[in-house]
């Protein structure tokens, strides 16, 4: 399968999990059928934009920052999200984001289904 983020129609949402401003997603893969993978995207946050605290179950997410600078927050704790940064909340853990910058903040994000091995 081969998908391009320019041939995806973007979704825009506000206070995404109680949070603020506007979120665009970029679905590459959403709810692949016999997969563990639930969905892929590409998500930018306005400036001052975030993405509320929530936790996970019976998933886990992955953001990896691409340009722009936030915080992230990892079980409570606040971390800074740059380029390169990869943040990685397991099943039961709680995660939140927001773009402390002056430009668009842009992460790659991944939500897999937690498999026992």
């Amino acid at each position: 399968m081969i998908k391009n983020v320019h041939e995806v129609i973007p979704e825009v949402a506000e206070a995404v999990r109680g949070g603020s401003g506007s979120v665009t997603a970029h679905k590459l893969l959403d709810l692949f059928p016999g997969s563990a993978i639930k969905s892929v995207g590409l998500v930018r946050l306005e400036p001052g934009a975030s993405v509320g605290d929530h936790s996970h179950k019976g998933d886990e997410d992955f953001y990896f920052c691409i340009s722009g600078t936030g915080i992230v927050v990892d079980n409570g704790v606040e971390h800074p999200f740059i380029p390169g940064t990869l943040q990685i909340t397991r099943d039961g853990e709680s995660q939140a984001i927001r773009n402390t910058g002056e430009t668009e903040l842009v992460f790659l994000g991944a939500l897999v289904a937690t498999i026992e091995i």
